[in-house]
């Protein structure tokens, strides 16, 4: 039996996320934040695609930024990124369920249970894997980066927005239900 593929793929769900925070910045902020921004975004994809024309421009473009408009549009680009992320971890963690449902009951590929499956089937017995385990050390590390602290209330805003994607990348909604999901 095939499964259906999810309601929303990764690239629908950034295009949602990027019409979601487009409207914000029209309506939040400005008309005018949001066609700087969407200027910037279009001469930096093109800068990619190799248009030394758009490689000359973006520089200036953003050179010739205001103080203030140049902090809200650095400022909405750090949040289109943040959606972005938040979608790929969404996806990424979908994508891991999903092998670990197809897989059942095998463990996963590069999981600590396939790890534990490979050492027993090369003979690792249970007195060899309690040595193991016993000489593993685990430490917990904690970094702080300047560009990744975030306010409390962001952190929450992106938490209640990751929620809002894992329920619209469930089969199980109502055509109602998805319309309610995608407009909060």
């Amino acid at each position: 039996m095939t499964r259906p593929r999810p309601a929303l793929d990764l690239s629908a769900t950034i295009h949602l996320l990027g019409e979601a925070l487009g409207e914000v910045l029209r309506t939040q902020e400005s008309v005018a934040l949001f066609e700087t921004e969407e200027r910037i975004r279009a001469l930096a994809k093109a800068r990619r695609a190799g248009e030394m024309e758009a490689a000359v421009e973006l520089p200036v473009t953003v050179a010739g930024l205001p103080v203030e408009a140049a902090r809200t549009t650095a400022s909405a680009f750090a949040v289109y990124f943040d959606l972005i992320n938040l979608a790929e971890e969404v996806h990424r963690i979908a994508a891991l369920r999903a092998r670990e449902r197809a897989q059942h009951p095998a463990p996963i590929g590069e999981s600590i249970g396939e790890a534990v499956g490979l050492l027993k089937a090369r003979g690792v017995g249970t007195e060899a894997m309690t040595a193991l385990l016993r000489a593993l050390r685990i430490e917990l590390v904690l970094t702080a980066h300047p560009t990744e602290a975030k306010r409390r209330t962001v952190l929450s805003k992106l938490q209640r927005i990751g929620e809002a994607l894992r329920r619209l990348l469930g089969r199980d909604l109502l055509p109602r239900e998805r319309t309610a999901v995608r407009a909060e």
